[in-house]
């Protein structure tokens, strides 16, 4: 059996290794550079004591004492944590980079990883907490196939990619720019609506329009008539940032709705496609390629 350790035991190290200890994982091991300072070292010691992990004091001594390592922390630090433990890896191991960090990151990594051990980009592609290990995985570069085969023999989901180390978390990047961005369209209709008492109404109106149907076909119909009508809706949302700015509440994603409709206008799909919209949205990158 391969073992595993973590770099960084945060709160996603934590909530894996749990669920890898109760498929029948052992041995797990962890390193995190707070786990002496309080009081965040409280916490670490705690985490790791309920999932069984074992403590180490530095990078090295983990390394030295696993098959895996997964480096599960801070994005802006996966490449100065690279650059510190890569030389203490060895041939046979496997490195995964599960940090939430774009696709150029995940290949800076690689170029230093890969001279000295095996190199998987992972992105997690739901939450964490409450899915533990079996939160929706993706592993794209050389060792994915095998990173993937051996976490699912723990109850793991994770999927393996063809493709180079950086396809992963590009798929993970380009799913948050909706995840994020409709959470915050949320946060923005709901503080808006509270200045009328309407907040609970705007959700209900939201749910009744999302949530019916098949989400493809709907998806599909929301692009393909969105980009047709672009213009008129850049003038409707001229109309709701201006409502916003009276009632002074900030019209960020209004604003960013805005230009990118106007965006919409500038690619000349309504001339493109006669004012109809297409019938597949996958019609509307022809006209970007022009």
């Amino acid at each position: 059996m391969k073992t595993i350790g973590f770099l960084g035991f945060g709160e996603a190290s934590f909530n894996i290794s749990e669920g890898l200890r109760d498929e029948g994982l052992s041995g797990i091991r962890a390193f995190d550079a707070g786990w002496q300072r309080e009081p965040y070292g409280a916490v670490v010691r705690e985490r790791a004591e309920r999932a069984g992990v074992v403590l180490e004091n530095s990078a090295e001594d983990l390394i030295g004492k696993v098959d895996i390592v997964v480096c599960s922390i801070s994005a802006n630090m996966a490449v100065p944590v690279a650059q510190q433990v890569a030389s203490s890896l060895r041939p046979d191991q496997i490195y995964v980079d599960l940090n939430s960090a774009g696709p150029d990151t995940k290949v800076e990594v690689e170029k230093i990883i890969a001279p000295h051990a095996t190199f998987v980009d992972v992105a997690v592609m739901g939450t964490v907490p409450g899915n533990r290990h079996k939160v929706p995985m993706l592993a794209a570069g050389k060792g994915a196939q095998e990173i993937a085969e051996y976490l699912n023999g723990f109850g793991a989901k994770v999927t393996a990619l063809e493709g180079p180390a950086g396809k992963a978390s590009a798929s993970k990047m380009f799913r948050s720019i909706f995840m994020k961005g409709y959470v915050m369209l949320l946060l923005e209709a709901v503080v808006a609506g509270r200045k009328f008492g309407l907040e609970d109404d705007v959700l209900v109106s939201i749910r009744d329009t999302i949530t019916g149907g098949d989400f493809l076909k709907q998806v599909n119909d929301l692009i393909a008539r969105g980009v047709i009508h672009a213009r008129r809706r850049e003038h409707e949302m001229d109309e709701v940032i201006a409502t916003l700015n009276s009632l002074d509440v900030d019209a960020t994603m209004s604003v960013a709705t805005k230009n990118k409709l106007a965006w919409c206008v500038s690619q000349g799909f309504r001339e493109h496609f006669k004012a109809q919209p297409p019938a597949d949205y996958h019609d509307i990158f022809a006209v970007l390629a022009r």
